[in-house]
């Protein structure tokens, strides 16, 4: 591996500067104003449910866990471009490090919950309400495990790891763009195995836990992986649409190319087929194995509505980014990709209200609550992702295999 050329360096774009986050004082103005605006928007609607505020607490963890798979599928993106010491994505990883360390906006937003459920509250979790628990052998069973005190406990390691993982792998890659030592290269090659493992099971006990315990009488082992290629694919229409941003508008036009973009989409259209995969795995297993306690749970999202949210996802999460990108041609067209990636964040969003709404109502219900949750989680998260932006360069400058990445080509 040689070191980048110096008119590489000299090509790329400069930092921002002074205390702006995301270069322009403008940009943090309206990031600022609508973090402020969607959490007083929630509050106001909070109070305003006849319910207690239960839809808003389901509009909160879906949302916190739509932005949070996106971030965890950063994680694992950089981590895999490590390991498998991958040349070609090198002008995009430092979009993927942003987005992994940003993973610390919405696991602060999970502390109102886990506050909630030490104290006492059982919210959208059943399994913490004594008098529904009373009675029901299955989830005394599991009250060992399902229980505020080790539910709690869990989360904090699951965020250790996710937080420490996700700014060191940033951090060390900023420290090269200033020192261009290449043993950190080596360093993050060597790191990212371990890194992988840690990131793969805290992911998979996650999801049981904030998300297939909203249901406490059902399981499938299968659903840590469904979860996880969600967020893979989420993360990877974020990459397609910045790699298909800077193509069309020339940005980094040396650096980052139609063939990268094409590699990237590529990567998108087969994880996103990964998805459609364990999807049906889990509804097959399950409708093989008839049994009772696992097939209630399909059968609520068989009827009231919830048949027809079934029906988008298979088409829109599958068939149609399916055909329409299967041509090389609709991998390289900017415009085409950002309409397909926009599309797949949409259905991720979807799925995710799939999995979580069905305990929250007989049939599906939106409003203002699940609008002002995404738009403040998202606002949330990017004021972390332009703070950690600030730390370096756009592109990783001092990468040993950026000559690599500038030079690829689609063979």
């Amino acid at each position: 591996m040689s070191a980048p050329p110096t008119n590489l360096l000299s090509e790329t774009t400069a930092r921002p500067t002074g205390k702006s986050l995301f270069g322009h004082s403008n940009v943090d103005y309206v990031i600022l104003a609508m973090v402020a605006a969607t959490l007083v928007g929630l509050l106001a609607v909070g109070f305003g449910l006849r319910d207690g505020g239960r839809q808003l607490g389901f509009a909160w963890v879906l949302n916190v866990w739509f932005v949070l798979s996106t971030c965890l599928g950063a994680m694992f993106f950089v981590a895999i471009q490590h390991i498998t010491r991958s040349g070609w994505s090198v002008t995009l990883r430092r979009v993927a490090e942003v987005l992994g360390a940003s993973v610390v906006g919405p696991v602060i937003l999970l502390l109102p919950v886990i506050v909630a459920l030490l104290s006492g509250h059982a919210g959208v979790y059943s399994w913490n309400d004594p008098d529904y628990v009373s009675g029901d052998t299955i989830l005394e069973g599991k009250q060992a495990f399902l229980n505020a005190t080790f539910f709690s406990i869990r989360s904090a390691t699951y965020v250790a790891v996710w937080i420490v993982a996700g700014i060191w792998l940033l951090k060390t890659s900023q420290l090269q763009d200033r020192s261009a030592d290449k043993q950190l290269t080596l360093k993050m090659e060597r790191r990212s195995a371990p890194i992988l493992i840690f990131l793969g099971l805290t992911t998979t006990f996650a999801s049981f836990d904030w998300l297939m315990s909203l249901d406490p009488h059902w399981f499938s082992t299968i659903y840590g992986i469904y979860i996880f290629s969600g967020g893979m694919t989420a993360a990877l229409a974020v990459l397609a649409i910045v790699a298909a941003v800077w193509v069309k508008s020339g940005r980094h036009q040396k650096h980052v190319t139609t063939e990268h973009l094409h590699d990237i989409t590529k990567l998108l259209y087969g994880f996103n087929c990964f998805w459609a995969y364990i999807a049906f795995s889990q509804y097959l297993l399950i409708w093989y194995a008839n049994i009772p306690e696992e097939t209630i749970w399909l059968k609520h999202r068989q009827g009231h509505g919830w048949d027809l949210i079934t029906m988008v996802l298979m088409t829109g999460h599958f068939f149609i980014p399916f055909v329409l990108l299967m041509p090389g041609a609709a991998k390289r067209n900017p415009a085409f990709v950002i309409a397909i990636s926009l599309l797949l964040l949409l259905m991720h969003w979807l799925d995710l209200y799939w999995l979580v709404y069905p305990q929250l109502n007989e049939s599906p219900v939106f409003g203002s609550a699940e609008i002002l949750g995404l738009m403040f989680v998202i606002s949330f998260t990017a004021v972390f992702a332009g703070w950690f932006a600030r730390g370096g360069e756009l592109l990783p400058v001092s990468d040993p295999r950026l000559p690599e990445s500038v030079s690829h080509h689609v063979v």
